[in-house]
């Protein structure tokens, strides 16, 4: 199929919503389980992405890593169907490789925003910013990427995180299919799902939320 033809589906991926990971130490490069965390993370992407190709066999797939440096997913382990966005700076930060031909897109990993109550590792963009509005209204890295997406008429199908991560994005989406990992006991503690489990899950998740993306309405913000 041309590429002009074939629907494109992105995965933005966020790593401190990935099952298992609590603690900076999993999610920064100078952390003492960064290795373990970049290999959940990249597990994790490959399950949205085998998700994505069960419902869209013929979709073209972009994951954008969408975490710090924008260097962690391991290139040699991602799924060899997908396409991997890595570094920067480049355009649209998390939502790199979206563009007009882009049907949908899922947010695997992503976390609270800054301020919003218990919340594995939350906070918006930095630890610098206690709070960022739009409209009066507090975004954090899920809302502000789902209303990028939506001014680009792109509609969030799919959140994976903790459960807080995943309550947010429903207030936001009304009808985003949800993937909760791990339950957020505090800032550093989770009871997590067994991350073979959690894949599984987010696969099937991904397969019926992009089955669905007809139906999905982008973001519009107020105002």
């Amino acid at each position: 199929m041309d590429n002009q033809k074939r629907p494109r589906i992105l995965v933005s991926v966020d790593m401190e919503g990935i099952s298992g990971i609590v603690h900076p130490g999993e999610t920064n490069p100078e952390g003492y389980d960064y290795g373990r965390g970049r290999a959940l993370m990249t597990a994790e992407a490959n399950a949205a992405v085998a998700g994505v190709l069960d419902a869209e066999p013929g979709a073209e797939v972009w994951v954008a890593d969408a975490h710090g440096s924008y260097r962690n997913l391991l290139p040699e382990e991602i799924d060899r169907r997908a396409r991997l966005v890595r570094g920067k700076p480049r355009p649209l930060g998390m939502l790199a490789g979206i563009d007009e031909r882009t049907e949908a897109v899922l947010f695997v990993g992503y976390h609270v925003r800054a301020g919003a109550g218990p919340g594995v590792l939350a906070h918006t963009m930095s630890d610098a910013l206690l709070d960022v509005r739009v409209g009066g209204r507090s975004l954090g890295e899920i809302g502000l990427n789902a209303a990028m997406a939506g001014h680009l008429g792109v509609p969030l199908v799919l959140l994976s995180g903790d459960d807080a991560a995943c309550a947010e994005a429903r207030e936001l989406v009304p009808g985003v299919h949800t993937v909760a990992v791990k339950e957020a006991l505090a800032q550093f503690a989770a009871a997590t799902t067994h991350p073979e489990e959690a894949r599984e899950r987010l696969r099937r998740a991904a397969a019926e939320a992009v089955a669905g993306r007809a139906r999905a309405e982008p973001l519009a913000l107020p105002g």
